[in-house]
């Protein structure tokens, strides 16, 4: 058992050593940042949404991906602390991502997380967490990065539902 905690502990430090991408961005009465890991291997997820006027979602989590030439693929899970306005919960979402090098230095990517109520705490019905855009690495490390997101958190009672991001977004980043 010490063997398997100790290699569990040894691939999560590799997968944090690996090269990511790091964005902060901003939409229509949202911000968000994230690190998505790039490359091989078992990587590591940080994710935040916060809502100007509807609460906020933070958490972390981890990834398997594979890169197939242009195209890279990665499915895993993340656990999110949900602060909504309506009260807080937990969630924990399964789902993917994947990406395509279009030309050089320019990515396009979707990526669907997605926790039933089964997954979640308290009067969370279903957490659903889509994104797409388009990232540009302009120079050296420095990358910008144009898409569009959707976190939504639905509860039993509909009145305390909320949306955190439904909109368009612009960030800027570094790749490293």
């Amino acid at each position: 058992m010490k063997q398997l905690a100790l290699a569990a502990a040894l691939a999560a430090l590799a997968g944090g050593a690996q090269a990511a991408d790091y964005i902060a961005g901003a939409g229509h009465d949202f911000q968000q940042f994230s690190r998505t890991p790039n490359g091989l291997g078992i990587g590591i997820n940080l994710d935040y949404v916060n809502s100007d006027h509807k609460g906020s979602a933070g958490g972390a989590g981890l990834e398997f991906a594979l890169p197939l030439g242009p195209v890279s693929i990665a499915a895993g899970g993340k656990l999110m602390a949900l602060s909504p306005d309506s009260g807080s919960a937990t969630a924990a979402l399964i789902g993917g991502r994947a990406s395509l090098d279009v030309m050089p230095k320019v990515t396009v990517f979707g990526q669907a997380y997605y926790a039933p109520e089964s997954f979640a705490s308290g009067s969370v019905n279903r957490v659903s967490d889509y994104s797409a855009g388009v990232r540009w690495n302009v120079v050296g490390p420095f990358s910008v990065e144009a898409g569009y997101r959707y976190f939504d958190i639905r509860r039993n009672d509909s009145q305390r539902s909320r949306t955190l991001a439904d909109g368009a977004y612009l960030g800027a980043g570094l790749s490293f």
